[in-house]
């Protein structure tokens, strides 16, 4: 990510036109991605340029705080594992 400012500051003032840029990260083939790896995407944006995120019918549709709460300690739990520092 520290890549991804340093490369956003230089478009920025590179004199590339841009109002503001947008970091998107993909990793795995429901990220959109063929050749699997991380890829951080760099996208110049301004108003009228036309890019968007699509978002399916139930995107509004919010999950429980229940069902939050336990998404939440399963991450928890990935990021405290056997060898991981508690978190």
């Amino acid at each position: 990510m520290q890549e991804g400012q340093r490369i956003a500051a230089a478009i920025r003032s590179s004199g590339v036109r841009c109002e503001g840029i947008n970091l998107f990260l993909a990793d795995g083939e429901a990220a959109m991605q063929e050749v699997f790896h991380v890829h951080l995407h760099v996208f110049p944006r301004f108003a009228g340029d036309g890019f968007g995120l699509r978002f399916g019918p139930h995107y509004k549709e919010l999950p429980s705080r229940a069902t939050l709460e336990g998404l939440g300690s399963q991450i928890v739990r990935a990021l405290n594992g056997p060898t991981a520092p508690a978190v």
